[in-house]
């Protein structure tokens, strides 16, 4: 036996990144409703366009702050947001957030979305931290929208292929920790959507 192994030792895992848990009705109610109650137009407009781009687009604070009014564009009928690194990809907005997304960047002109345009690598942070927020509410978390948006997905019965994609992900195994979230079917609808996929 050696003091000094001739072997380089194995790297220390790195741990998965977890999910923010994601908001529910009442949560997603108060976000909204103290969006449009900020005390100036820059926050209304920053907090509106993370809600936008995280319920319509699952986009946390990686991309949330870095898309103009350019990278949304309406194409054969759907609405889509270009988004860079990391993982650069062109995300399908979920219908109730088109219109509200579209009329945003026509505000936005050659600015992000939400706002000016900084490229401070802390520019969400930031954002969000100028947010007013009503004692006993929710505070805006883009990762918690992104978490939204996804178990929306998995509800309406999106495949994980192209959720996958959609999210950015190589993988599906950070979809088990929001099972959890996604509302039961009856057992009848379960056995139908098992014997013959969904409707």
């Amino acid at each position: 036996m050696t003091e000094r192994a001739p072997w380089t030792p194995r790297p220390v895992p790195v741990p998965r990144r977890q999910l923010a848990r994601p908001y529910n009705d009442a949560e997603l109610a108060s976000l909204w409703g103290d969006a449009r109650a900020q005390p100036t137009a820059k926050r209304k407009r920053a907090a509106i366009a993370m809600l936008l781009l995280g319920r319509g687009a699952g986009l946390d604070g990686r991309w949330v702050s870095k898309v103009r009014a350019r990278d949304v564009e309406r194409r054969d009928g759907f609405v889509m947001v270009r988004v860079d690194e990391p993982s650069a990809r062109t995300v399908v907005v979920r219908a109730e957030f088109e219109a509200p997304l579209v009329e945003l960047t026509e505000e936005a002109r050659d600015e992000f979305l939400v706002g000016g345009n900084s490229t401070s690598r802390n520019r969400t942070g930031h954002l969000v931290s100028q947010l007013v927020v009503p004692t006993a509410h929710p505070a805006l978390a883009p990762a918690r929208l992104r978490s939204t948006w996804l178990v929306s997905h998995l509800h309406s019965g999106t495949r994980l292929p192209e959720l996958c994609q959609a999210a950015g992900v190589k993988g599906t195994g950070l979809f088990g920790e929001l099972l959890e979230f996604v509302s039961a079917m009856s057992a009848d609808e379960a056995r139908t959507m098992l014997r013959q996929g969904p409707p």
